[in-house]
C-alpha cells in the first residue's frame, strides 16, 4: 500500500487482507502532505477529534470541517495536496479498496466500467453506514478476522460507494448484451487459469467472436484479452500477498504461459516486478 501520511502521525495499527487494507492513525494537530495517486479507492474516517481540512486539486483549494464520523473519499489515480488544523490530535481509520473491485462492481451493476460512471471522490461526506462499516473493519483487523470477513465488507463497500457517492444512475435492468457480457466476465474469472481463447470467451456469452469482441469492449472499455490479463494479475497479487507459492508457481496457477510473460504483464499493470511487489506488501 502506498500512502503519504504526515510526519507527526503515529500508526496505531496497519493490516492488510487480500481484499482491502486498514490503517489506524493518530494524527498531528497541524500538517500538510502530498497524496500521490494510487490504484486504490481510499476512505478516511475521523473517529476522534476535530479539524479543518483543505484539499488542493490543481490550483483550487476546497475546505471542510471534520469531526467524528466525517469521511473523506479519494478516487483511484487522483493526486492531491492536503493540509489541516485542529485543536489537538485526531484519530482516523483508513480503508483502501482495490480499484479493480470498484470497476468490477460498476460492471456488475451498470454494465459499464467505473471510469465511465465516475469513481467516489469527495472532500467530506457524512454517511453513518460507511462510518459504521469502517469502524467495524478497524476492530476486525486488530482482532485478526478472517479474509472472508474482509472480502464481504469490501464487496458491500464497493456497492454502497458507487450507489450513494457517485453520479451514476440507479442500476437498471440489464439488456441482452449486458447479460451476455456478465456471463463472459464470470466465465473469465472462473477459468482465468486455463489457456482461454477468444472463441472460448465468446461461447460463454453465446456470441460469435466478432460480435463478442465488439460487445465486450463497449461494455468494459477493454478487449477480452486485456480483461483476462487484468484478472490474472489481480489473482497473482493475492497469491503474492499470501506468500504461499513461488513466483513460478503463481505464474502457472494464474494462467500465464511462462514466468517471463507473467513478469511482463505484472510489471505493465502494477508498475513493478512480482518479487518487488511481494517484498513491499509483506514488509
Amino acid at each position: 500500500m502506498t500512502e503519504a501520511i504526515d510526519p507527526g502521525a503515529r500508526v496505531r495499527f496497519s493490516g492488510r487482507w487480500p481484499s482491502l487494507s486498514v490503517r489506524l492513525l493518530d494524527n498531528a494537530a497541524v500538517a500538510e502532505v502530498d497524496l500521490p495517486p494510487v490504484d486504490e479507492q481510499v476512505l478516511v474516517l475521523v473517529s476522534a477529534g476535530t479539524k479543518m481540512i483543505e484539499s488542493r486539486h490543481g490550483a483550487r483549494w476546497r475546505r471542510a470541517d471534520y469531526g467524528p464520523g466525517s469521511i473523506g473519499l479519494t478516487a483511484p489515480g487522483h493526486p492531491a495536496r492536503i493540509r489541516w488544523r485542529g485543536e489537538g490530535r485526531t484519530r482516523t481509520t483508513h480503508i483502501h479498496l482495490p480499484a479493480a473491485l470498484i470497476d468490477r462492481t460498476a460492471l456488475d451493476l451498470w454494465g459499464r466500467d467505473a471510469s465511465r460512471l465516475g469513481r467516489p471522490d469527495a472532500l467530506r461526506v457524512e454517511d453513518p453506514v460507511l462510518a459504521s462499516v469502517a469502524t467495524a473493519l478497524g476492530a476486525a483487523a486488530v482482532a485478526g478476522a478472517d479474509e472472508l470477513y474482509a472480502e464481504s465488507a469490501a464487496a458491500f463497500l464497493a456497492v454502497h460507494l458507487l450507489t450513494h457517492h457517485t453520479a451514476a444512475p440507479p442500476p437498471r435492468a440489464p439488456g441482452r448484451d449486458e447479460l451476455r457480457t456478465r456471463s463472459a466476465v464470470r466465465f473469465i474469472r472462473d477459468n482465468h487459469h486455463l489457456p482461454l481463447t477468444l472463441a472460448d470467451m465468446a461461447a460463454a456469452a453465446d456470441l460469435s467472436p466478432f460480435h463478442f469482441l465488439r460487445v465486450f469492449k463497449a461494455a468494459t472499455g477493454q478487449t477480452p484479452y486485456r480483461f483476462l490479463t487484468r484478472v490474472r494479475v489481480e489473482r497473482a497479487c493475492r497469491h503474492l500477498e499470501r506468500g504461499e507459492l513461488s513466483v513460478t508457481e503463481i505464474a502457472q496457477a494464474c494462467g500465464f504461459a511462462t514466468p517471463s510473460r507473467f513478469a511482463a504483464a505484472f510489471r505493465a499493470q502494477i508498475g513493478q516486478s512480482p518479487s518487488a511487489y511481494r517484498a513491499a506488501v509483506r514488509g
